[in-house]
């Protein structure tokens, strides 16, 4: 009887009873999938918050933001995707609700300063 890993990192066999991966108990259910859209859509404006330095900086704030019950997103700066080069090197613009703005704006502000990084 396989057994399945209640945060969806796999199916195993039944001598197994923790994920190894994560260390949950496993069930004989498999876990419901997540439905795709988790969040209703918003009818309000998407506002500029910050520039990160580059793609693994702007996923760590967005990531923040998300621990923080911010929605946000990022798009890279500068010559795009077709340039020569990897497009994780380039500046990433980071933009949220406007209704979150002032609460995402803190937040990056802080996390400038816990990084040593100034300014806009």
């Amino acid at each position: 009887m396989t057994r399945y890993c209640p945060t969806g990192d796999g199916a195993f066999e039944d001598w197994v009873e923790r994920c190894p991966g994560c260390g949950q108990a496993l069930q004989v259910e498999p876990p419901v999938a997540p439905s795709r859209m988790t969040h209703q859509p918003v009818d309000e404006a998407v506002v500029y918050l910050a520039t990160a330095p580059n793609e693994p900086v702007a996923q760590l704030w967005l990531q923040v933001l998300e621990d923080e019950g911010i929605r946000a997103m990022a798009k890279p700066a500068g010559p795009g995707y077709g340039a020569w080069g990897s497009v994780a090197t380039f500046e990433h613009e980071l933009f949220v609700l406007r209704s979150a703005h002032d609460r995402a704006s803190a937040v990056i502000a802080d996390l400038r300063e816990d990084d040593g990084l100034a300014g806009g």
